[in-house]
């Protein structure tokens, strides 16, 4: 299973973790796939986008590979 995991940054400076499901796959142990995914920062009316750095991370099968992160400077 492949997930997308989005630590977003919330309005007292603390962060909340996201988790947005990709989908399963089977692959042998030698297999390589690439896999996207693009999500929108714009707010929304259940969810606001506060300025900071939001770290991403994917989670396979379970195991958390860090991505790495993204800073959101301004609010629109």
């Amino acid at each position: 299973m492949v997930d997308f995991r989005i630590h977003y940054v919330k309005a007292n400076g603390s962060t909340s973790a996201k988790v947005f499901k990709l989908r399963p796959l089977d692959l042998l142990p030698v297999e390589t796939l690439g896999v996207d995914k693009r999500i929108s920062v714009a707010d929304m009316s259940t969810r606001r986008h506060y300025i900071g750095r939001h770290e991403v991370d994917a989670v396979l099968n379970g195991h958390v590979e860090r991505l790495g992160s993204f800073e959101l400077r301004s609010q629109a």
